[in-house]
């Protein structure tokens, strides 16, 4: 969920950041609003206007397998070589006596969730053979170090049980969901899902995060922390466009009046102005939680739309659209890798690989595997 995306980037400093003693104070969190926010809930409604998903719910069985220590992957047929080569480190002798170990023998998942198994597996296929997993909220994004793609891509249904078994993100997702959240009379069911995309290139530098407060877009920033020259020239363009995709699918359809949105505008050269059709890639919750990039909350809170004047004296109001800057200090922050502090030392993910018996009784190399 974007509740823990914000301490990962905490090496990356709010932009132009306010401490006002008189800042409002945040308006109560609901469980309600959280549900909303979840891929499953929203989806359907906007399906025109996202990236083809296919959204497959979780039985507690399998996410109980999601919560247990160590990482049992499936032994398959659709293993890649990184996992074959992690299989077999599993069954190697570590030079052990477990001849007395009377603790079960793990049952992979494609033995445990034979059908679960088969319909990520088909629905890989399904979404051209490359898919992009998140859960209700988060995507394992801090997890990529460990991906054999450096990045969330996903050909197998190892990929993707190893990438979310590792997610802190994902984690939060399963046990924290509601953290913060004012108590509720009759709490709502939480069903978990697994959203799968199909993967392709995304430019970083046409993502954009939009704040709606009392169904009034108040604020646009640039999701990616690196200066783009051509942004400032397109700043117009792409708030127009933002704005108008806004007003037609999201103002009054939405439950809540306050919610946060990421869209994504891809380039097109056949268009007119060379931006694609703006694509809606997640809702996020009006919540502390949730990551605010170049603004920070404080100013959020206290935020009104800008008015200006055109030619006929109309008002016009218009969402304050933040870009990185030249020189900004925030492009130029080398002190840590996105998401480092949510990596694991590299013994430690070789030893819950291998199983008991397998942890290093003099290692010192304890670097985080940085794949990124």
């Amino acid at each position: 969920m974007p509740s823990i995306e914000s301490l990962a980037q905490g090496a990356s400093p709010p932009h132009n950041p306010t401490t006002r003693e008189d800042a409002p104070s945040f308006p109560p969190v609901t469980r309600e609003h959280i549900l909303n926010c979840s891929y499953d809930k929203w989806f359907p409604k906007y399906k025109s206007s996202c990236i083809k998903s296919r959204i497959i719910p979780l039985p507690p069985d399998f996410v109980a397998y999601l919560r247990e220590d160590g990482i049992i992957l499936a032994d398959d047929d659709d293993e890649t070589p990184t996992m074959a080569r992690n299989r077999t480190r599993m069954h190697e002798d570590d030079g052990s006596d477990d001849s007395d170990d009377d603790s079960p023998t793990p049952v992979p998942p494609n033995r445990r969730f034979p059908e679960l198994h088969a319909k990520i597996t088909e629905t890989i296929q399904e979404l051209g053979g490359s898919v992009v997993p998140k859960l209700n909220w988060s995507s394992p994004k801090d997890a990529t170090w460990i991906s054999p793609f450096n990045n969330l891509k996903c050909t197998t249904a190892n990929d993707i049980y190893l990438l979310i078994k590792s997610s802190s993100f994902a984690s939060h997702d399963l046990e924290h969901p509601f953290d913060g959240c004012a108590p509720a009379s009759q709490p709502l069911p939480f069903t978990p899902v697994l959203v799968l995309r199909p993967h392709f290139p995304i430019q970083p530098s046409l993502e954009f995060r939009c704040f709606v407060k009392q169904r009034s877009l108040v604020g646009i920033s640039q999701r990616d922390v690196n200066h783009f020259e051509f942004l400032g020239k397109l700043r117009p363009l792409i708030t127009s466009r933002i704005q108008k995709f806004f007003s037609e699918k999201l103002q009054t359809s939405f439950p809540d009046p306050c919610f946060i949105f990421d869209v994504y505008i891809p380039e097109d050269a056949y268009a007119t102005d060379d931006l694609g059709k703006v694509r809606l890639m997640d809702i996020n919750p009006w919540a502390p939680r949730t990551d605010t990039l170049l603004f920070d909350w404080g100013e959020l809170l206290d935020m009104r739309r800008r008015e200006t004047t055109d030619e006929d004296d109309v008002d016009i109001l218009e969402p304050e659209m933040r870009l990185i800057e030249k020189d900004d200090p925030a492009a130029f922050n080398f002190s840590s890798t996105q998401y480092s502090a949510h990596k694991l030392p590299k013994e430690v993910v070789d030893a819950s690989m291998a199983g008991e018996g397998a942890w290093p009784n003099n290692s010192t190399d304890s670097t985080p595997l940085n794949r990124n």
